[in-house]
């Protein structure tokens, strides 16, 4: 047996960002990912002369005195950041729309005002609510820790009153409260891919928190994903932690009522202060052999909640004759709905109709023209959509050809919305891989090859996420499920986690707060010729 203050079960964000801050306090730390990667979500891979990155393409949270900047501040790093195109983050393409979402809040309401002038009376009254919930959410975690609530919290609730009555709303409830047409409906819920889900599912909190936090900021790291990764590990290794890789955890040990050790690699890892779950619950859940470990009440919190959606993703490889900027493509995203539905399109897609899906496109190699990820003057493209996991599970246990069939069919089928903006791909293209959600579930752990934990429908958000804590008392989650995703989401619930165990503080500030100085980045990057960043200077 070999024995450390804390040990860490996986190498996702949340993962190594709990590692890190507990190494920097002077802890002895082991970390056990499966993957011969770190990341989780946001490793890359190398396939040929061509990186990618698995399932993160932007982020938000960089600028001064936001999650990011707050957590390679803590652990003492430097990493540099391009901002996205501020007059175009993502562009929003529906058949009766091809709409630049810019950076800050009211940047995009006068957009949306001078685009679709005879709905401002909607747009208006969208646009202030999302802002009032805002405020009110970002007022509220000022007040109270939701992963560490006191019956005192409630007598806040006449102040919050606005948030309390619109907890279990979704984002369709608000646009039918506004006024909106489908066609503005489709836009403003543009960016649905980073929560996979439709207006009619997706909580109008979510909703809320997404667009805003990318009006503040939208990111790209300057030396792309594996720096920042990697840049983390360094900092856990550096401080004496161990990161062991190809190190699947296969049993938690419980006796009397606490965990007593982790079997990994044939080898028994003690913690003596806590073991902390960057795992999808319900597999930590199923590692405890003793069925006595929990009671009933505490293993049905653990494990009864619905995945989030899961993706087929495209990766490809492009020669030095592709223009990006010719078919439109920049230092931005790109959401295509061919049919402008959103809602539809999502039931259809979910139900395994594939045949002209919706799309998300990203080119990193306009995102930073930093070397790393191809070939001098070529480019990649990373594209994503959601699609079902039981006919793929079911093809690839039972019938490997036919798995590799429909893999193909539905790679062609989906290259269809691809062509659709770049008809003559195939010319460019000199590789490709893709994967289906039993390729994420393989390499990453994810079941069902979910993409952000529980999904983010009203009744599994806010309060009602798993938290942090659980009946044993050496047992923490600091995954997706248990506080929120998205990279700021996952690393902020790292930091959550290490401030509840020590008592020693990580944010600098409340979680979610900018302080006045701070300021977003609007300069209109031109990966060719400059590159404006944000720098997250060592303390």
């Amino acid at each position: 047996m070999e024995s450390f203050d804390y040990v860490i079960l996986g190498a996702g964000l949340g993962g190594l960002s709990t590692a890190a801050c507990l190494t920097r306090q002077g802890n002895r730390v082991l970390v056990l990912e499966k993957h011969y990667l770190p990341g989780g979500c946001c490793h890359t891979f190398d396939y040929g002369q061509y990186r990618f990155c698995a399932d993160v393409h932007y982020i938000s949270q960089c600028d001064r005195g936001q999650t990011i900047t707050q957590f390679l501040n803590y652990i003492e790093r430097d990493v540099s950041f391009n901002s996205l195109d501020p007059d175009c983050i993502d562009r929003v393409i529906t058949p009766d729309a091809d709409f630049n979402i810019p950076l800050g809040w009211e940047n995009l309401r006068q957009r949306l005002l001078s685009t679709f002038p005879e709905e401002s009376t909607a747009i208006d009254r969208y646009c202030d609510e999302i802002k009032r919930l805002h405020q009110d959410v970002r007022q509220l975690v000022h007040e109270i820790h939701w992963y560490n609530q006191k019956w005192t919290d409630w007598l806040k609730l006449p102040k919050y009153w606005n948030l309390f009555q619109k907890r279990n709303w979704t984002l369709q409830d608000l646009y039918d409260r506004v006024g909106l047409s489908p066609k503005l409906q489709a836009v403003l819920a543009g960016q649905s891919g980073d929560y996979a889900l439709p207006p009619n599912e997706i909580a109008l909190m979510t909703h809320t928190s997404l667009v805003w936090d990318y009006s503040e900021g939208a990111y790209y790291p300057q030396h792309h994903f594996k720096q920042f990764v990697d840049t983390i590990v360094e900092a856990i290794t550096a401080g004496g932690g161990v990161v062991k890789f190809s190190a699947p955890v296969e049993q938690i040990q419980v006796n009397q009522g606490k965990i007593t050790g982790v079997i990994a690699e044939q080898n028994v890892y003690e913690a003596k202060k806590a073991y902390i779950s960057d795992l999808d619950p319900k597999l930590t859940v199923q590692l405890i052999q003793d069925g006595k470990a929990l009671s009933d009440r505490e293993r049905k919190r653990l494990t009864n909640y619905e995945y989030s959606a899961s993706a087929f993703n495209i990766y490809l490889g492009l020669d030095e004759r592709f223009d990006p900027q010719h078919y439109g493509i920049g230092n931005w995203n790109i959401w295509y709905y061919p049919t402008g539905d959103l809602n539809r399109e999502y039931q259809q897609q979910l139900e395994g109709k594939l045949d002209h899906p919706w799309i998300f496109l990203s080119c990193p190699t306009m995102k930073s023209s930093e070397p790393g990820m191809a070939p001098p003057g070529h480019h990649v493209l990373e594209i994503a959509t959601v699609c079902p996991y039981h006919p793929f599970e079911r093809l690839h246990t039972t019938d490997p050809k036919a798995y590799k069939a429909r893999k193909r069919e539905v790679y062609q089928q989906i290259m269809r919305s691809v062509k659709d903006l770049i008809p003559d791909i195939d010319r460019y293209t000199r590789m490709k891989v893709y994967g289906t959600p039993t390729t994420s579930e393989f390499y990453l752990g994810q079941p069902q090859g979910n993409i952000y934990g529980a999904k983010l429908i009203p009744k599994q958000v806010g309060l009602n996420r798993l938290g942090y804590k659980t009946e044993l008392p050496n047992l923490f989650f600091v995954g997706a499920s248990a506080g929120y995703p998205s990279v700021p989401g996952v690393i902020g619930n790292g930091m959550d986690v290490v401030e509840m165990l020590t008592g020693q503080s990580v944010w600098k500030s409340a979680p979610g707060s900018k302080p006045p100085s701070s300021t977003v980045h609007k300069q209109n990057l031109n990966p060719a010729d400059q590159e404006a960043t944000v720098r997250n200077r060592i303390r």
